[in-house]
């Protein structure tokens, strides 16, 4: 009798049990901004990588236009500056950021490792949306072609100095690697070469002897003549690359698609005159992207052997 009531017992336990797990509801995949019961932002994360000598002075550029854009969506900013470009790209990734100001290498590599980033902007320099990477030597040096400059250093018994940038950078980096690939060139072999200098050290480098060709951009030539640490007429262009899609603003994956669209119209509809006090010299506003306009940087990243 007792083993009938125990048996009894594990039965009705068995069929409660049964009862609970299809009442249960079955998990979802949704993504945790996008779930009903996900936590509404309380700020607005902006990040910007280096592009002015200092960190100090990259957010006095930069820290206006995020908290403009976070007033736009009654959101309090926060303002992260990166010490490469690498860095900010990750802390986008990894959703340490909401928005960040990229270089156009940087979200390459970035939107490679997590196809959920989305571009909604591209910034205009000098009302355009796209920018030249250079090679330059000094106005006095015995070459003025990169041309001359290769042929010099290989027949010379001594090898020209060449100094690339961080290798997150797109204009310091990448696309002059880019353009030697496609002389089927190595740097490594016909320069003496090295790389990973700040793109503000780069003309420095070159005015004071310390390398004879250096890689840069030439809205930052503008920038360190305009703030008079360098004389550019001292300085000769012997390399540029084709027209570059200037710098997207990126959003992390998930977020929020009323803010995004928000942050979009902002951008695009930032009035001149409120641009010339919101961001750096020379900077014009912004254009609409999706992000397309960047295929030339993916295929420059393959090309070099960055991306599959």
């Amino acid at each position: 009798m007792f083993k009938n009531r125990w048996m009894q017992s594990v039965l009705l336990g068995m069929m409660a049990m049964l009862v609970v797990v299809a009442c249960t509801p079955t998990p979802t995949t949704q993504s945790p901004a996008n779930a009903p019961d996900a936590a509404p932002l309380t700020q607005l994360t902006f990040g910007v990588g280096p592009y002015f000598p200092t960190p100090n002075e990259n957010r006095k550029q930069f820290e206006p236009l995020f908290n403009t854009l976070a007033e736009q969506v009654k959101l309090p900013a926060e303002v992260t500056v990166a010490d490469d470009w690498i860095g900010i790209s990750e802390a986008l990734r990894s959703r340490t950021l909401d928005v960040a100001w990229l270089g156009p290498w940087g979200y390459v590599l970035a939107k490679h490792n997590d196809p959920s980033l989305q571009v909604i902007a591209t910034v205009k320099y000098k009302d355009k949306p796209t920018y030249y990477s250079v090679l330059m030597a000094r106005a006095d040096a015995p070459f003025n072609t990169l041309d001359e400059a290769i042929a010099q250093s290989q027949q010379s018994g001594t090898k020209l100095k060449l100094s690339l940038a961080d290798v997150g950078s797109t204009s310091g980096w990448l696309i002059p690697q880019a353009e030697f690939k496609q002389r089927n060139l190595d740097p490594k072999t016909i320069f003496d070469y090295t790389e990973g200098a700040s793109h503000a050290a780069q003309a420095i480098g070159v005015l004071s002897n310390q390398v004879d060709i250096a890689s840069d951009y030439d809205r930052n030539l503008d920038v360190l003549t305009a703030e008079g640490r360098i004389d550019k007429s001292q300085l000769k262009i012997i390399w540029q690359s084709d027209p570059l899609p200037n710098d997207p603003i990126v959003v992390r994956g998930d977020f929020p698609e009323e803010i995004k669209t928000q942050l979009q119209e902002a951008l695009v509809n930032l009035p001149p005159d409120q641009a010339k006090t919101l961001l750096p010299t020379n900077y014009t506003g912004f254009i609409a992207s999706d992000g397309s306009n960047y295929a030339p940087i993916q295929q420059a990243g393959v090309s070099v052997g960055k991306l599959k």
